[in-house]
């Protein structure tokens, strides 16, 4: 915790996970620091680790990468519920920016659904109490485009020539040590020291985006509708030249003001003219940006005839393209008619994005949080949500299975037998896949012997898991 919260702090953080899939996927390990905003560390850092519930089973592919195994968080853990409680609280500190290197598209995905998993609002800490949150991917993108001087930068990737953005590269190339890649505390403590490299060497770069974790700054920047040109620094965009273009910003979406429908000016204009809501977005070109997410924008103005000749732009060429995009009110019409969808799964464990809660059972949500974990299912709630009741025998037997009575834990076993043999979605770790990966790793000469040690662990955890179910 921040000894003065009244102070403005900053929080690093970073997750190693058991996958990708934050729906799905747990959390492993979580380490943060804070710091104050010369980034000079404040108390002591955070380390955490999550305990694995019965009814998951984890990448094997990302346990080799990190080298983490359910042994290990499982002897050395808190329950999920614990674990997200205590990473709020600091997340939550009055005063506090939220930040990491790539954690707004990665980690904070992880940290939303954790804490819609165990009945703890998901959005709150990244806005309530002057708390905001912010990602140094993109400043970094944005010092190779536009600033690059005092800043040693890895060798391009052999593959395509691109930039490489690596936290372990970058720390290398500018001699920052960084002994154990894979350890959230480790990719902590690099994370600030690049931000502390970028802060000393780009001070006026570093400062214009640690104002762009403010979407009232974005909006500044991007205004609709046909807002004047905007320099986008992002990771789609990168190539051997950059990662920046100029984009026209057409509209927000009207049912969610926070997205904004925009096209790459490095494009042909003549098929965004003859697309429909329906097209749209299958247009070449056509993307939207979040004002709450920081993305890096720059002005118009940034982007000289130097720059953008650096950058691989053709400046004339493009400004002509706003200029026609600007004239056909008609994408108006068309870009408000658009709805911000996405692919939704029946399970609620995946429904984090299918709607808010109403507050009365934002009401029974502090019920829940409050009660023993004995209590937590013996308090009758009758949920507005279809969502609730399932989120609830889930929250109850992932975290505190001793509990159940022995109704309940058959019911908690026959749901951890479907999950694992039949996770939902798209996911393909199941039981035999899990076993199958395990063994063939296992039997090939690719994987050093801690590789094969890890693999013996996660062979020894499924065997152990697979008896626990079915006995």
């Amino acid at each position: 915790m921040n000894p003065n919260p009244r102070k403005p702090t900053i929080f690093w953080y970073d997750l190693e996970t058991f996958g990708l899939d934050s729906r799905h996927d747990r959390i492993a390990q979580f380490a943060g620091q804070r710091t104050d905003y010369d980034l000079n560390p404040i108390g002591e850092p955070v380390v955490l680790y999550n305990k694995l519930s019965d009814d998951y089973l984890p990448d094997p592919l990302s346990c080799l990468i990190t080298g983490i195994t359910p042994q290990e968080v499982n002897e050395k853990g808190l329950c999920e519920s614990d674990l997200i409680e205590q990473i709020n609280r600091e997340f939550a500190t009055p005063n506090t920016v939220v930040a990491g290197f790539n954690n707004i598209r990665f980690d904070d995905e992880f940290i939303r659904n954790a804490l819609y998993r165990n009945f703890m609002d998901p959005y709150k800490r990244e806005w309530d109490n002057n708390c905001s949150r912010w990602d140094i991917i993109d400043l970094v993108r944005a010092a190779y485009d536009l600033r690059p001087e005092g800043i040693a930068w890895p060798p391009r990737k052999e593959e395509t020539g691109n930039p490489t953005f690596r936290l372990t590269a970058l720390t290398e190339a500018n001699s920052i040590p960084q002994e154990g890649a894979h350890d959230a505390l480790v990719d902590v403590k690099a994370t600030i020291a690049i931000a502390r490299l970028i802060k000393e060497k780009q001070p006026k770069l570093y400062s214009y985006y640690f104002t762009l974790r403010n979407k009232t700054k974005v909006k500044d920047v991007v205004q609709t509708p046909f807002g004047e040109p905007v320099l986008l620094t992002a990771s789609f965009f990168s190539n051997k030249q950059g990662c920046s273009r100029l984009i026209t910003p057409i509209t927000h979406l009207k049912e969610n003001p926070n997205s904004i429908l925009c096209f790459d000016l490095t494009k042909d204009t003549a098929p965004l003219f003859q697309a429909t809501a329906e097209t749209i977005f299958k247009v070449d070109g056509v993307f939207t940006i979040a004002v709450n997410k920081c993305p890096f924008v720059s002005p118009l103005s940034v982007l000289s005839d130097s720059l953008a000749i650096k950058l691989g732009l053709d400046k004339p060429l493009a400004l002509f393209r706003h200029e026609q995009i600007a004239n056909n009110t008609n994408l108006l019409l068309v870009g408000r008619e658009i709805s911000d969808t996405f692919e939704s799964v029946k399970d609620v464990d995946f429904q984090l994005y299918d709607g808010f809660f109403p507050n009365s059972d934002l009401k029974r949500f502090e019920l829940i949080r409050k009660a023993t974990p004995k209590d937590k299912l013996r308090l009758n709630l009758d949920f507005e949500d279809n969502r609730c009741a399932q989120m609830l025998f889930r929250h109850v037997g992932r975290n505190w299975s001793e509990v159940l009575d022995e109704e309940q834990r058959r019911k908690w076993r026959s749901f951890c037998a479907n999950r694992i043999l039949n996770p939902p979605g798209t996911i393909k770790i199941n039981l035999n896949f899990y076993k199958r990966k395990v063994e063939e790793n296992l039997a090939s000469t690719d994987f050093n012997a801690e590789d094969k040690l890890v693999l013996a662990k996660l062979k020894e955890y499924g065997l152990a898991l697979e008896k626990s179910i079915f006995g």
